[in-house]
């Protein structure tokens, strides 16, 4: 699905990513962990073409380099840490106008599909509102369904749960694994390690820009093989 050849992103001076070579297949739940500031979003947002970069991508053999992302970016959903949704919009127009506008389905099709996520989510009594009366926990659920009424063939989750109060973080992570059930590629960065030992088919340690090492989730977190990585598992446990 993704193949990343070599890419590289600096802000000036400073290095974000160096040389970075991976692929992604269908179906896997890749979740990538590292320490604040080793390029974990900055690697996200180059996949989604939100930044520019230097190296390839190629997304479903297509080399999304040379002014494709438009194109493939229906393909690809985002979720932000920050929700992103239309303040002023209500939940029922947040989930409903990209795929309308674009003309994704019937319209008909879309309203029953909406009907449909915001029951899954238990938010059906709150098409009306706008999204400064929900929680974060309600409004990040809001934005995920937004990305899947899309029908994306990948959703990249940007620390969906780190704006979120504690009490909040389970009911996003559970609708996260529904997703997965469903088979959908993800692509996650976080910080929650024990939900990534029970979502990830692949984790991914970077720091410093770098990919340091990746495994399943038995490799990683019980058998790590660089130092780097057993201080890292040694502060988050300590």
């Amino acid at each position: 699905m993704y193949k990343i050849e070599k890419l590289s992103k600096s802000f000036g001076k400073n290095k974000i990513l160096k040389n970075i070579s991976l692929e992604i297949s269908k179906g896997e739940r890749v979740v990538i962990i590292g320490p604040s500031g080793s390029g974990k979003s900055t690697f996200l947002r180059c996949l989604n073409g939100l930044e520019s970069f230097q190296g390839k991508i190629f997304f479903e053999d297509k080399d999304i380099t040379k002014n494709e992302f438009k194109r493939m970016r229906h393909k690809v959903g985002m979720v932000f840490q920050s929700f992103n949704l239309f303040e002023n919009l209500t939940v029922w127009e947040n989930i409903t106008i990209a795929p309308l506008s674009r003309k994704i389905e019937d319209e008909k099709t879309i309203n029953e599909n909406a009907k449909k996520y915001l029951s899954q989510i238990h938010l059906e009594d709150k098409s009306e509102v706008y999204p400064s009366s929900l929680s974060g926990g309600q409004r990040q659920r809001v934005a995920i369904i937004r990305t899947l009424m899309m029908h994306p063939d990948i959703i990249l989750f940007d620390e969906p749960t780190s704006a979120l109060d504690a009490e909040m973080i389970d009911e996003v992570l559970n609708l996260m694994m529904d997703v997965a059930r469903e088979g959908m590629t993800m692509v996650v960065v976080t910080h929650e390690l024990n939900f990534a030992k029970e979502f990830a088919t692949r984790v991914i340690f970077m720091d410093e820009g770098k990919i340091l090492e990746e495994g399943t989730p038995l490799e990683i977190f019980n058998h790590p093989k660089s130092e780097r990585l057993k201080v890292f598992l040694g502060k988050i446990k300590h």
